[in-house]
């Protein structure tokens, strides 16, 4: 198997890269809602808008703690 510390670089590896896929989606659906017609106040907007801050606010804790 993997030497030590493995897990947790595998662990780190996951953290950053689901924080990537949510920004992503995050930022999908704030396009696709303005893209149909959705203003700034719709609840696709909203939704995209969180997305994105969940994923850079655990992306930037994961580089802030060294996880």
């Amino acid at each position: 198997m993997s030497g030590p510390g493995g897990g947790e670089r595998l662990y780190r590896g996951a953290v950053r890269g689901f924080s990537v896929v949510f920004i992503l989606i995050g930022l999908v659906v704030l396009v696709t809602t303005l893209a149909n017609g959705g203003s700034p106040a719709s609840v696709g907007f909203f939704m995209g808008l969180a997305f994105v801050a969940v994923g850079a606010l655990r992306l930037w804790v994961a580089t802030r703690t060294g996880s």
